[in-house]
């Protein structure tokens, strides 16, 4: 089986400054993103082993083509099990505030007023990726599948701060102190994710999934910020776990019950939190379906994340109803 393809995505940009502080440069530009997929998929073995190979090829005007390949190997076996693996290389490309944002922000008054500037960097490069996986999936029993995933990431040239030389502004007076953006940090990545799903009985249908993951990442050669490596570290749950309860009731009653619970993010000061949704359906009739969810039941609200202004983004408990018709 042989899919290709391309696309072409071209956006005019007209940017009107609003706000001292804030600027994107250029003000008028035309970013252009081109893009080509090939994949083949062979089957080396009937029914037994089948290699895919393909790539995506993108140019934007940031950093010329970019080659994203990928190989993925499928066995089964015996008819109830697989193992795959995969090997796969991605970027992610510039955006406008990569190359143009000059965000400036007070600091201090004395002896003159003195400023930071985060400023685009016209020579950022994309962030690269090499990525490995391998997985096993085995119905266990009449009843019971059971899926198992790993991976290790090499990541380079991710985004840093980096540091310039301070300069004078006369409009008004003012030291400036510079942090361009960089590719400054690189590292990797490791985990694996393990999914049950026991169905015991026709109208009981148990799911759950473990994840972790160990972040190692440093600042590459030559640079000396290593607060970006620490704080993305620290801003990515290293355990997550969710058990799901599907029952089928009579009268055509669903009932969905769903507890998650997700590790602390030391870098933003997010502690670890357990929460619980809620799920109720009835198929009326054939063509229509009542639902009602309630989601985070556990408490008041909780502590997920925080903003681009660093403040603690909570969610709250909440509910809402639902009708579905279909024809």
């Amino acid at each position: 089986d042989f899919l290709w393809g391309f696309g072409i995505d071209l956006n005019p940009r007209n940017y009107t400054q609003f706000v001292p502080t804030i600027d994107i440069l250029p003000h008028h530009a035309t970013d252009s993103l081109y893009t080509g997929f090939a994949q083949d998929e062979i089957t080396v073995v009937q029914n037994r082993l089948w290699l895919t190979v393909g790539s995506k090829i993108v140019h934007d005007n940031y950093t010329g083509f970019e080659l994203e390949p990928s190989a993925r190997l499928l066995w089964a076996p015996r008819p109830r099990q697989a193992l795959w693996t995969a090997v796969t290389r991605a970027v992610r490309t510039p955006a406008d505030i990569d190359e143009g944002l000059q965000l400036t922000g007070f600091l201090t008054a004395q002896p003159l007023p003195i400023y930071l500037r985060i400023l685009g960097s016209g020579q950022f490069f994309s962030e690269q990726m090499e990525g490995y996986e391998a997985g096993y999936r085995s119905l266990l029993a009449p009843k019971l599948y059971l899926d198992i995933a790993a991976f290790h990431n090499d990541y380079n040239d991710l985004e840093s701060y980096g540091v310039n030389q301070p300069f004078f502004e006369t409009s008004p007076l003012r030291v400036v102190l510079p942090f361009p953006y960089v590719n400054g940090v690189m590292g990797s990545t490791d985990g694996f994710e393990i999914t049950p799903d026991w169905k015991p009985e026709r109208w009981l249908d148990l799911k759950g999934s473990y994840s972790y993951l160990d972040m190692n990442l440093r600042a590459r050669p030559g640079f000396i910020d290593t607060s970006y490596a620490t704080a993305d570290e620290g801003s990515s749950p290293q355990s997550q776990i969710v058990i799901q309860s599907l029952f089928n009731l009579p009268k055509h009653f669903d009932l969905d019950p769903t507890y998650r619970y997700v590790t602390a993010l030391p870098a933003l000061s997010i502690p670890a939190y357990g929460t619980a949704d809620l799920h109720v359906g009835w198929h009326a009739t054939q063509h229509l379906e009542l639902s009602l969810t309630g989601q985070n039941l556990l408490q008041p609200e909780h502590e997920e994340f925080t903003n681009n202004t660093g403040l603690t983004v909570e969610i709250r408990r909440s509910a809402y109803g639902k009708i579905t018709l279909k024809w």
